[in-house]
């Protein structure tokens, strides 16, 4: 077992939303044999309940409940309930997300809301709650799950870009705000996901577990950002650093081959 994780990990409270498949749920089973408290939040409950049954020789212990990161009563309530009975909540990982094409030739109105209340509305749920139980601790932690998305604004998915882009400027304004917490924000690259199998140009491409033991470890060495996997990252920066010109031409093109033909 590796020391660091280990320090870092054992015995923490963590709260994670969209548990019940991808990223969540391949955070769960890499943090399960650290003896983690999770809170798993997911709209659905039972393949979190299978995931327990799965991890339940790990040590840890799994508190379960179904909840819909698009409505904050239910996010409060879930929370609340959680931290009253693990008496404390050390990190939260903000995962929930879903992703989808939103460019002007095929906008459809519920698409982008349910992109925008999941992703951005629910993001900001739920960090929000969690720091109300963590900031009067003076010690703890917000993961929050962005994407290389967030790089600019593509061509396509605009509303994803937005939902992301916007996290990444909460957690930074957060961050700034609040130097006794941890502040992690996470661009992943490509993981095998339901949220991107509809892609044909996957890039460097990661299966989930690889991904959750990158995020944890990414976690324990505190860092602010993390972006994954390096290649990408390299892409990420090249594509910030784009005169807008240039980045405007160059995502036009992206999206002309994107288009069936």
């Amino acid at each position: 077992m590796n020391r660091r994780l280990a320090k870092y990990w054992t015995g923490k409270t963590v709260l994670i939303t969209g548990a019940s498949s991808g990223l969540g749920y391949a955070l769960v089973e890499a943090l399960a044999p650290y003896g983690v408290h999770f809170c798993l939040l997911s709209r659905r409950v039972e393949p979190m309940q299978e995931l327990a049954a799965k991890l339940q020789a790990s040590g840890s212990q799994f508190w379960l409940r179904a909840c819909d990161v698009r409505k904050r009563a239910e996010v409060e309530s879930a929370v609340a309930d959680f931290v009253k009975t693990a008496g404390r909540l050390d990190v939260a990982w903000v995962n929930s997300g879903i992703g989808g094409e939103t460019s002007y030739r095929r906008w459809d109105w519920d698409k982008v809301e349910n992109i925008l209340q999941t992703n951005l509305n629910g993001a900001l749920y739920t960090a929000h709650t969690c720091l109300q139980h963590i900031v009067p601790q003076n010690q703890g932690t917000i993961v929050a799950i962005s994407s290389v998305s967030a790089m600019r604004g593509l061509a396509g998915r605009p509303i994803y870009s937005i939902t992301k882009i916007g996290l990444a400027y909460y957690m930074e304004a957060m961050a700034a705000e609040l130097p006794q917490l941890q502040f992690t924000t996470i661009y992943p690259g490509f993981v095998d996901t339901a949220l991107n199998r509809g892609n044909p140009r996957r890039l460097w491409l990661m299966m989930p577990p690889q991904a959750a033991q990158l995020m944890i470890k990414a976690v324990a060495k505190r860092k602010r950002e993390y972006i994954y996997p390096f290649p990408m990252k390299v892409v990420f920066h090249l594509v910030r650093a784009l005169p807008a010109g240039l980045y405007r031409w160059l995502g036009g093109k992206m999206i002309e081959l994107s288009r069936p033909r």
